[in-house]
């Protein structure tokens, strides 16, 4: 047996609703657009502030909690021809705060809370990497000034090589100026949330396309509040 992950249309038809779920879908073009030949479009998600509640620096597994409404959200992203990918920095892994399994659990975690409500990520991008020396049990090969870190926009341009994402048509939504520029420098369309934001910092500028307080009022401004999620599309085949 063989089996790969990938984002393209994989649907188990092997009852009559499914065959004819399908058979819709086929019809619709939905088939065809999940096809990796073609040039995709994603919006590219912060991760801490934006999926889930804002803490600082992660370091427990147990501190992770998924903002309200977020899996309704991305379950809306699947169904609407992006694809829902993370960029996040994790400047504790360099720090020699958290491990690269400890990471791996934690995101996990994440995908599982997503899955128990039928949404999906269609992958997980990290930046593990910290310029700035001087922490006590760094780790000092990480400790470098990456082309991956946001607001540079590595993790974005990788995305796109492995997706075939057109970038122009993409969106980053994050909750800080890191994400905003790393999306302006990677030709995508941007937006910040400004939910976990104290008062004195909603008028911030950073020359965002645009500003939400959460990740449920951007998919209702850019995919319309009356999408919903395809039976056919509703989970994720790994």
């Amino acid at each position: 047996m063989f089996c790969y992950d990938s984002p393209e249309y994989v649907k188990d038809m092997g009852t009559p609703e499914r065959y004819y779920s399908v058979v819709e879908d086929f019809k619709a073009g939905r088939v065809t657009s999940k096809n990796l030949r073609n040039k995709q479009k994603a919006v590219f998600l912060d991760r801490d502030g934006t999926i889930n509640k804002y803490v600082g620096f992660l370091r427990d597994i147990d501190e992770f909690e998924s903002k309200p409404g977020v899996a309704d959200a991305i379950k809306k992203i699947n169904a609407s021809g992006y694809l829902a990918i993370v960029t996040t920095n994790q400047p504790v892994i360099a720090r020699g705060e958290v491990s690269f399994k400890e990471l791996d659990e934690i995101h996990n975690k994440m995908e599982t809370l997503l899955g128990l409500e039928g949404a999906y990520l269609d992958d997980i991008y990290f930046c593990p990497h910290h310029p700035h020396r001087g922490y006590e049990g760094e780790i000092p090969e990480l400790k470098f000034d990456c082309e991956c870190r946001k607001p540079k926009p590595g993790m974005l341009i990788k995305a796109a090589e492995d997706f075939n994402i057109d970038l122009t048509r993409s969106w980053i939504v994050g909750d800080g100026e890191h994400d905003v520029k790393a999306g302006k420098n990677a030709d995508c369309k941007t937006c910040l949330i400004i939910g976990d934001r104290s008062d004195s910092k909603r008028g911030c500028d950073f020359g965002q396309d645009m500003t939400c307080e959460s990740l449920t009022e951007f998919v209702e401004k850019v995919m319309g509040r009356n999408i919903k999620p395809a039976s056919s599309m509703a989970s994720r085949n790994r």
